[in-house]
């Protein structure tokens, strides 16, 4: 009885979704190509972004190799429908009762407080330690040195579900780190001393849908850093200024899906609410920024200089976008801030994404702040500091930084 109806039946159906399911990927792959044949091309094309992943003396087969992972990238950034596919994978696999959601290269875990975090595999991070302190000991030798430590969203451990402690490496890897820095007679600041303790709600201090912080714990280490800073040069920059009583504040409803909340959607989460801070006082300050090869000029009071309200819009037919975090820099390969009511003192901080606001707000303390970020196509360190001579360096890498995760500037 080999021929049953039943058996024929689903020989039918597996023939017809196998047919629907080719016949999707034939239409998704053509109208990606069709509505994207520039990209395309210009990805297989040996640009400068291909030419830097090339050896010192490339062959056929390394050119042809950085052509083909240059079309695999492009591929998946200009997928047809790349959002809508991601949210029904993440819900598919929240209906199969998945607390781990994996997208791609990352496993993310809805925390107990309700925030999304990637789960981060071990990596000794100890050599990447002992370079900044081989780094202190040359080009910013005789230099005040501060190394500021930024840790991502779990700042306890109990927020992960019962069972998933053993998948995240955040804490062991935080902690080898700032030992290492430590042991190097380097001064660290550990956020994860800092913003716990800080009096305000870690709600308010971390973002739901990104790893990234939120301006308030950017405002708070900012704070703290000028603590340390007065403690290790005695500055006499003036604290209070960063005190939330000095501030106006505006907030930005449900403005930010950040990266992770993109991979979800808004069925799933609620963009986090971006706020607004700046002084109540009179101020006047002038910032010159690099983004890509665009030098930018901005001067006026604080929020004027400060801000770039391009991001607090939102994107075409939503009411949320997914730019806001970076309304006080972001991937700037420097800032060059001058404020002339402030004391004649000056901070050279290598930044990441990150730290780009608390430079913004350390800002407001300092006479001169220059903040860099060495990833990009900057001058290199030495000239820096021979160029501002500065009175302190801050160093302030989260731990992605540290793990030397890739980045994609844009």
């Amino acid at each position: 009885m080999s021929n049953t109806p039943s058996k024929k039946v689903t020989r039918v159906t597996a023939a017809i979704l196998t047919v629907a399911f080719l016949g999707f990927v034939f239409f998704a792959f053509f109208a990606m190509v069709i509505g994207n044949t520039h990209e395309l091309v210009h990805s297989v094309q040996m640009t400068s972004d291909l030419k830097k992943a090339l050896p010192a003396h490339p062959d056929r087969l390394d050119r042809l190799s950085a052509r083909i992972n240059g079309f695999t990238s492009t591929i998946a950034e200009i997928m047809w429908r790349k959002d809508e596919m991601g949210y029904i994978n993440s819900a598919f696999q929240y209906a199969l009762g998945k607390k781990v959601i994996n997208t791609g290269s990352q496993n993310m875990i809805a925390l107990n407080d309700g925030h999304l975090y990637d789960l981060c595999n071990y990596k000794s991070l100890t050599e990447n330690a002992l370079e900044i302190a081989e780094l202190r000991r040359t080009v910013l030798a005789g230099l005040p040195f501060l190394f500021t430590y930024e840790h991502p969203t779990l700042y306890d451990a109990s927020l992960l579900p019962a069972g998933y402690e053993a998948l995240d490496h955040s804490a062991q890897m935080a902690d080898e780190a700032v030992a290492t820095l430590r042991g190097q007679d380097i001064r660290v600041l550990d956020s994860r001393d800092v913003l716990p303790h800080c009096g305000r709600d870690m709600n308010d201090l971390l973002m739901v849908t990104d790893q990234h912080w939120s301006t308030l714990a950017a405002i708070t280490m900012a704070q703290a850093i000028a603590g340390e800073l007065n403690d290790m040069t005695g500055a006499g920059l003036d604290l209070s200024l960063l005190d939330l009583e000095n501030l106006n504040a505006e907030t930005h409803e449900k403005l930010f899906l950040g990266k992770y909340g993109q991979r979800v959607g808004t069925a799933i989460v609620d963009p986090d609410d971006i706020v607004e801070y700046w002084p109540r006082s009179e101020t006047h300050l002038a910032r010159q920024s690099r983004r890509k090869k665009t030098v930018v000029e901005q001067s006026g009071n604080w929020r004027e200089a400060m801000t770039r309200f391009d991001r607090l819009e939102t994107d075409p037919g939503k009411t949320w976008n997914t730019t806001a975090y970076a309304y006080y820099g972001l991937v700037e390969s420097y800032d060059i801030m001058t404020n002339e009511a402030a004391p004649d003192f000056t901070i050279l901080l290598l930044k990441d994404s990150y730290s780009s606001p608390i430079g913004r707000y350390l800002s407001l303390l300092a006479r001169h702040v220059i903040s860099v970020d060495l990833r990009q196509d900057v001058e290199p360190l030495e000239a820096w500091v021979a160029k501002y001579r500065p009175d302190a360096v801050v160093m302030s890498y989260s731990l992605q930084m540290l793990r030397d995760d890739e980045y994609a500037f844009e």
